[in-house]
């Protein structure tokens, strides 16, 4: 009979307490609600398998998957993301702009997390392991690109925003993807350990074992600042600016609930009688968050949390849905 243990059994519990989450997070059309829902799982099948390595026997924590259940689940979390990615294509074409080098750093953080997955599914293949000079070596690079995938799938749901809306989500989220990984980190048994070593040393990864340490400290560090507004903000402005805007449609005849002021806000003063985008996107220095990063979260915060007084609102999810080209009979 499997040794039960207190901290797979509090992480798994947190784990599954996530999952209940919306499962749609504002209908935006089938298509494009099952394929955000692959990356949910595929996303949330990697932070599972990084708390659930393969591990020697009789090592602390104790193991949980079998190594095929480990490479199966692990092939099956590949596959949900190409679904995710390439469903979402094709359901909403104007997507294809968030692969291109204006995209914002938290999608950045998706396309490398992917990356990382597919090179370390491919790593762990029998014939790939020959690459490295020793199994510790395996071990070591094995763990820290997992701590790295983990942590990157963080910043991309977070920053997101979508199923883990809310500070008390958030930090959920944070602490199983941190607790993930501290849980790769495996001890060696007592009788193998030399007595008076160091904590770092008790670890199996040998000569590698402070670097691993040190690996994730510092990640599950950095992570921890994603609990602040003003990071989740910085991580939505695009690595490079764009040149050429995108068609976007705002339908004012369905805003007339909304003060005007909520969004022209320089009316006040009698002189904002340009477009948002005239500010937004100039070169002011009081204006430190960025256009797209700006409205998306604009406009996004108040359809998916809406003041109490709007009985309902419009779609809160889907590229097409604003960007379009506008309605001229508005």
């Amino acid at each position: 009979m499997r040794e039960f243990d207190t901290r797979y059994a509090s992480w798994g519990a947190a784990l599954l307490l996530l999952t209940a989450a919306p499962a749609f997070a504002g209908f935006a059309g089938l298509g494009w609600e099952l394929f955000q829902m692959a990356g949910l799982i595929g996303g949330l099948a990697c932070i599972a398998l990084c708390g659930s390595p393969i591990r020697p026997r009789d090592s602390v924590p104790p193991t949980l998957l079998s190594l095929r259940l480990h490479t199966l689940i692990g092939w099956a979390a590949l596959m949900a993301v190409i679904v995710h990615v390439g469903g979402l294509i094709l359901a909403d074409h104007t997507v294809v702009e968030y692969l291109k080098l204006t995209t914002p750093l938290y999608q950045l953080a998706g396309i490398a997390a992917s990356i990382v997955l597919l090179v370390v599914i491919l790593s762990s293949i029998a014939g790939a392991r020959r690459l490295w000079p020793t199994h510790r070596a395996f071990q070591a690079a094995h763990v820290i690109l997992s701590c790295l995938l983990a942590a990157l799938i963080a910043v991309h749901v977070i920053t997101t925003d979508r199923y883990v809306g809310g500070v008390l989500r958030r930090a959920m989220f944070l602490a199983i993807t941190i607790g993930a990984m501290l849980m790769l980190l495996r001890f060696r048994r007592s009788s193998d350990a030399a007595g008076g070593a160091s904590r770092a040393h008790l670890l199996v990864f040998g000569r590698y074992s402070m670097l691993v340490l040190s690996v994730v400290v510092i990640t599950g560090v950095a992570l921890a600042g994603l609990l602040r507004s003003s990071a989740v903000a910085a991580l939505r402005e695009p690595v490079m600016s764009r040149v050429n805007t995108i068609s976007l449609d705002f339908p004012h005849g369905k805003h007339v609930a909304v003060n005007c002021l909520k969004c022209h806000h320089n009316y006040v003063d009698g002189r904002g009688f340009e477009g948002c985008v005239a500010c937004h996107r100039s070169s002011r220095a009081d204006l430190k968050e960025g256009v797209e990063a700006r409205f998306h979260s604009f406009c996004l915060d108040c359809h998916r949390h809406p003041p109490a007084t709007f009985d309902r609102h419009g779609p809160v999810s889907g590229c097409a849905t604003c960007h379009r080209p506008p309605d001229t009979t508005d």
